[in-house]
């Protein structure tokens, strides 16, 4: 029976770990032609809990917030937060609905802040279309 346990604890917490991915929702910005670089979870803390409490969001908020356009459809979901080389949250990785996980940067100056309207969940709005979002540059995740 204790062998049945700790094998059932010893599973659950190997699938907890793999569907964790915190430790790409924070990334550094690629110089030209290079691959983004994953960043430290102490500087991504430090960065992104200051770009967080902009929108009046948490730091977890921002990261599992939706896409929403301003007719309140959903465009896709947050995946990574993209630091500049100054430890500045500059983009906003979106994995954009229905078009075959394309995930692309969306600039902080293109996004707001949507209303709550169930009292959990904070949604990002932007101005842009499908089809401008489309056009933004591919994102590449950084290597594990």
């Amino acid at each position: 029976m204790n062998r049945l346990t700790l094998a059932a604890v010893s599973l659950l917490a190997l699938g907890a770990a793999a569907c964790s991915d915190r430790e790409d929702d924070v990334a550094m910005a690629p110089a030209p032609g290079a691959a983004p670089v994953a960043v430290p979870e102490e500087t991504a803390e430090a960065a992104t809990q200051t770009a967080a409490l902009a929108f009046g969001m948490t730091r977890g908020q921002l990261e599992d917030a939706d896409l929403m356009s301003l007719n309140n459809t959903d465009l896709g979901d947050v995946e990574t937060l993209v630091l500049d080389a100054s430890g500045t949250l500059t983009h906003v990785v979106v994995e954009l609905e229905g078009r075959g996980d394309l995930k692309k940067a969306v600039p902080l100056a293109n996004l707001g802040v949507g209303e709550q309207v169930d009292g959990s969940a904070i949604d990002l709005t932007t101005d842009l279309t499908a089809a401008q979002l489309t056009a933004l540059p591919e994102w590449t995740p950084p290597a594990q």
